[in-house]
């Protein structure tokens, strides 16, 4: 009889965690679910695509400008400055070995679609969930929506060139945004979940929002960008929403959460904001673990037909069986690129941000494949570099001032034996007397 009660307990125990899966925002994680008699009902809520999404949508993406490097647009000075940035973060060697098993990569694309419906446009969020079944380890790699990468050719991106990271998607799908990613960093993304705006805002409000502490400075741009933009979309009136300017923890609702996921003018511009979004996605998981099985069934009915993604069926129930076990995983922060491997630049009228592409892959291969942090390295590698550079800065200003000092003193002795010392040629020439 106690056997039976334990058996029983533990089989509510993996109904209730098997709902969860995963969606969102690159703020939005871990959400989906299924309980095993249910699971094709609840699988068909979601929206599925399959391998070839190239044509999907293009006809409605929007851009902004810079998201996409036009060169035949650009000057001499913005060209050069191109050509620099190429020679100094040319990808190196980046092949790894991505065939574990037991290591899988989701993407997870939260988009701004400021339209009310299945429409692809930039990637405003991208958060890898990585999960590591033998280190028990589960990933959010915030990657940064401003680096500048080579973007290959593929949906509505008629030619290879440079872009924002961000703009993969917008022009084909996430089979751009796969190959973009392993083309600039080596990495190979099984599957994504992608989000936008508004299905983001329904899924927060369905879970009764959030608690976080923010800024004033935080809070106005809120008010002041975000939820004034909101607000002339919905319709809604002025004001609306806004919370006051000081500085506290608050209990945001929907369109709030969203504000704050955006907020970049402060705090750390987007690194800042990538901070944000992976603080909502630990409250949001909380939420999720917190739910009895009957509310998580009714999240699912509700909820699951605002994610979009390519996981099939067989994956998903693999992912509810092992429900139990992945959300006891230790959770692993990140973000490329890491401190001291980037700096910004402005083309075409556009900030844009250049990252060490090398290095950043090898930290994020050897962080989530290898459990190995070798950020200490890196940063020992860069000091070296820059103390090599340095040292060959100072060499090379040594010898220029050696070279100048030698053709003064072969002046001043020419002068005296009255033949001319050209400084340009060495050239020595007999002086007119």
């Amino acid at each position: 009889m106690k056997s039976g009660k334990k058996s029983s307990k533990k089989g509510s125990v993996l109904k209730k965690i098997s709902y969860v899966l995963i969606s969102l925002l690159g703020v939005v994680v871990i959400l989906m679910s299924v309980a095993y008699g249910a699971f094709y009902h609840y699988y068909s809520k979601m929206n599925i695509v399959d391998g070839n999404d190239d044509f999907e949508y293009v006809s409605d993406a929007e851009f902004r400008q810079g998201d996409d490097i036009d060169t035949e647009k650009m000057n001499d000075e913005e060209l050069e400055k191109l050509r620099e940035i190429e020679l100094s973060y040319k990808p190196g060697e980046l092949k790894y070995d991505f065939s574990d098993p037991d290591i899988i990569n989701i993407m997870i694309a939260g988009t701004d679609s400021r339209l009310m419906g299945r429409y692809r446009t930039n990637t405003d969020s991208m958060v890898l969930v990585t999960i590591n079944k033998k280190t028990k380890k589960i990933f959010f790699s915030s990657f940064m929506r401003d680096i500048l990468v080579d973007i290959p050719k593929g949906g509505n991106h008629k030619e290879a060139g440079k872009g924002k990271l961000n703009a993969a998607f917008g022009y084909g799908g996430h089979n751009l945004m796969f190959k973009t990613y392993e083309k600039n960093f080596g990495i190979k993304l099984d599957k994504y979940v992608h989000v936008d705006f508004f299905n983001f805002i329904n899924i927060v409000n369905y879970l009764d929002g959030v608690d976080m502490y923010l800024t004033a400075e935080e809070i106005k741009v809120m008010n002041e960008v975000y939820l004034y933009e909101l607000n002339c979309i919905y319709w809604h009136s002025r004001g609306r929403d806004y919370l006051p300017e000081k500085s506290g923890t608050y209990h945001l609702n929907g369109k709030q959460t969203l504000a704050y996921t955006r907020v970049r003018y402060v705090g750390g511009g987007d690194f800042g904001r990538t901070e944000r979004q992976r603080k909502v996605i630990a409250e949001l998981m909380k939420k999720v673990k917190s739910m009895s099985a009957k509310r998580l069934s009714s999240f699912a009915e509700r909820c699951l037909h605002y994610v979009t993604t390519n996981i099939s069926q067989k994956e998903v129930m693999s992912m509810a069986l092992h429900g139990a076990e992945y959300l006891g995983y230790e959770q692993v922060n990140a973000r490329i690129p890491i401190d001291k491997t980037h700096h910004s630049e402005r083309l075409q009228g556009t900030y844009v941000l250049i990252i060490d592409l090398q290095k950043n892959a090898d930290y994020w291969y050897n962080l989530v494949y290898l459990d190995k942090d070798i950020t200490e390295d890196i940063y020992k590698a860069i000091e070296k570099e820059k103390a090599e550079a340095a040292a060959k800065k100072k060499a090379d200003k040594e010898a220029k001032k050696a070279d100048e000092d030698f053709l003064k003193l072969a002046a001043e002795a020419a002068a005296i034996a009255g033949v001319k010392v050209s400084a340009s040629d060495s050239t020595v020439t007999e002086s007119s007397q």
